[in-house]
Order: structure tokens, then sequence, then C-alpha cells
């Protein structure tokens, strides 16, 4: 029905537009009666455009930061059918849940519970694994989407990317080459000279004049280096 708003809306807008071109070129002399009534018409269609407009926007705009927190949570669906298959999980009956999984799966396919149980139950590399894990994959939880991926990449199916933008990122990480650990890189020893006194700085009046440092020994006969 939403779609639908927005479709007379929309036409209803570009109508008023094109009609308000049309009477400004052909008949500029009719007064302001005539464009004031097709600028209120574009302003009432607009304004209901917009809202009928603005859902399907917001959630474009907002869904990458919000779709975890309001579609990622595992809602259960408190029926007789749920409740048995946890009774039934609860004592390990694990071929018995997961085909109680799939009925309810095809029963209430909007809902991840049933996939998430049936998946957790199947047998690796059994055909109901790859088909909870195609229905979870289609959800926004993480930690489930990663399970789904890896199943469905045992039984050699590539995923497609995923609709949700964060939890794409998380699936583009799990390819990512590790880089192995590089060696240590070899430090020289420190060649810093011993640090010596100034003999001129003294920090008592009465402290004794330390000895100066003697002076480096130097060649007695100039001219026999010259020769």
């Amino acid at each position: 029905m939403l779609s639908l708003f927005r479709l007379l809306f929309t036409g209803a807008l570009i109508y008023g537009v094109v009609a308000a071109v049309r009477n400004a070129n052909s008949a500029p002399q009719t007064g302001d009666l005539a464009n004031a009534f097709w600028v209120a018409w574009c302003v009432i269609a607009g304004l209901f455009a917009a809202l009928a407009w603005a859902p399907l926007v917001g959630e474009k705009v907002a869904g990458p930061i919000t779709g975890l927190m309001t579609s990622a949570v595992c809602v259960e669906r408190k029926n007789w059918l749920m409740r048995l298959v946890r009774w039934l999980e609860g004592r390990r009956q694990r071929r018995l849940v997961r085909w109680l999984c799939f009925v309810e799966g095809v029963r209430h396919p909007w809902l991840p519970a049933q996939f998430i149980t049936g998946l957790n139950n199947s047998g690796p590399g059994s055909w109901l694994e790859r088909a909870f894990a195609r229905e979870v994959y289609r959800f926004n939880n993480i930690k489930h989407v990663v399970q789904a991926h890896e199943a469905l990449r045992r039984h050699g199916i590539t995923p497609p990317p995923h609709t949700n933008a964060e939890v794409n990122v998380v699936l583009l990480s799990l390819h990512k080459a590790v880089t192995p650990p590089r060696p240590p890189m070899p430090v020289p020893p420190a060649t810093t000279p011993p640090l010596q006194r100034n003999p001129r700085v003294r920090i008592f009046e009465d402290a004794p004049t330390p000895p100066t440092p003697p002076s480096p020994p130097t060649d007695a006969n100039p001219e026999k280096e010259a020769g």
C-alpha cells in the first residue's frame, strides 16, 4: 500500500510541475490564480510524496548503522512446535530437531530461530546443513552469518556479498591473508662514550676542585712526523 501511495503522490507532483510550466508558457496573462493553484498543488503533493518516501530513504541511509541493533536479534516464536524443538534439543534428539526446524521454517520463513537451530543440529556436509545455511545467511547476526558462510563454502558454494555493509566487512576480513611474523631486527650495541664531569660546575661552595682530566698524548717530535 505504501508503494502505491509513493507512485500516486510522486505522479501528482510531477503532473503539477508540468502543468505549472505549461500554464506559464501558454497563458502568462491569466493572472496569479492559475499559477497560485498549481503552486499549492505542488506543495501539497510534494509534502505527501516526502512522507511516503521518507521511510524508504531513512532505511537506506541508517540501515548500515542501525541494522545490527534492529534486525540482528534472534527472535524465536513462542509456539508449540518451537517448544517441542527445544524439548527434543535438550534430550539430544538431533534428527527430529532438524526436521521439525525445517517444517517450522516453511511455516514462518521470516524468523531466523528455527534456521539457526537446524543449522546447529545438522550434520556437516548434509543437504539440510546447506539448506539451513542459505536461510541463515539472509539475516544480519554476524556470528550466525559467519557460521552459515563457512558451511556454504564447505559445500563448494561461494555466497554472494551480504546486503548489510557491516556484516560484509566482517566476511571480507575472513579471506585476508595472514601476514607472517617478521624476524627480529638486530640492534648494534650502544657506543656512547662515558660522560665526563665539567670541572667548572661546583655544587657546594666548599667543595674541592676536581682535578683537571689529562689531555690526550701528543707526539713530542713534530719533525719526525713531518718526515
